[in-house]
């Protein structure tokens, strides 16, 4: 049979590889044969001639599956599987990957995304009477729902009422990826997607961040829900550097990240400064082998 069989292969219609939950995966198996060959078909023994055969095949894809993920320490990934049985038992194989991208539509999703999404921190710097004092910092962002391609407006009060000298201020983008298994943390990376900063605030003044934009790079979509082993969040955080010794002070935001982004009633979107929609997302996360956000 190995010297007979020349090619057998899965060929799917759609040659983008990409799928929906919901949607068909159709196409067919490809067998190429340099002679006749006796295999097993439905409960009854069948003989191919040789030349090309196609078998013509739809699956229908379960609603609610999670999207395509290729992670460092684990993944989710759809196979289409073929066999061909020999009737001396022998069994020869083959797969073909496909992707699944489950959207996430902002439109779909609680009204209360669409709102301001506000932190406030209050923390004492300094190491004697001289220096001590407390920096206080509140920051809002436009909203808690995004789409690649968006940008994150950011407001921020930063009152720092100590005599120590803060360094500089910065925003972060992040991606963190959390990985479980018999419902405990294995292993967990977050990585910096995008940031922004700004200088010094000398001792007892204060500073602003007024609508700093903080532009979300084109990114997989990620919709895990339904994998209770693979988590993935995102969070713009706001750190403030103080000079010397003193340990850096960070207020943590969750967003969420989603596919489809938020449209006005008549179904146009609502576009804003800042705003470059990518005309494709990636699948692959290039920075995966970049070193974790310390």
């Amino acid at each position: 049979m190995a010297k007979k069989l020349q090619k057998f292969l899965i060929l799917l219609d759609n040659e983008s590889l990409l799928y929906f939950p919901g949607s068909f995966l159709s196409g067919r198996v490809f067998v190429e044969l340099d002679d006749h060959t006796q295999v097993s078909g439905s409960n009854r023994e069948i003989v191919l001639p040789p030349g090309v055969q196609t078998f013509p095949f739809k699956l229908g894809l379960p609603l609610g599956l999670p999207s395509t993920f290729l992670g460092k320490h684990g993944w989710v990934q759809y196979y289409c599987k073929v066999a061909l049985k020999e009737s001396s038992g022998v069994v020869h194989k083959n797969q073909q990957v496909f992707i699944v991208m489950n959207p996430i539509d902002l439109n779909l999703e609680p009204s209360l995304l669409m709102q301001p999404f506000h932190c406030e921190i209050e923390d004492t710097l300094g190491l004697t009477c001289f220096t001590s004092g407390t920096v206080t910092c509140r920051v809002r962002l436009d909203r808690g729902g995004y789409v690649p391609g968006e940008s994150i407006s950011i407001f921020a009060n930063i009152e720092n009422s100590s005599k120590v000298t803060i360094r500089k201020t910065k925003a972060v983008l992040t991606e963190t990826i959390q990985y479980t298994a018999k419902n405990k943390l294995v292993q967990a990376e977050t990585r910096e997607l995008a940031s922004l900063q700004k200088g010094e605030i000398s001792g007892c003044s204060t500073d602003q961040w007024k609508n700093e934009l903080l532009y979300i790079p084109p990114l997989p979509p990620t919709n895990l829900r339904g994998c209770h082993l693979i988590r993935v969040q995102y969070d713009v955080y706001f750190f403030i550097y103080p000079k010397g010794p003193e340990k850096e002070i960070k207020l943590q935001l969750p967003i969420m990240m989603a596919t489809y982004p938020i449209r006005n009633t008549d179904g146009t979107l609502q576009r804003k400064k800042g705003t470059h929609y990518p005309t494709v997302l990636p699948v692959f996360r290039p920075w995966l082998s970049t070193n974790t956000l310390k």
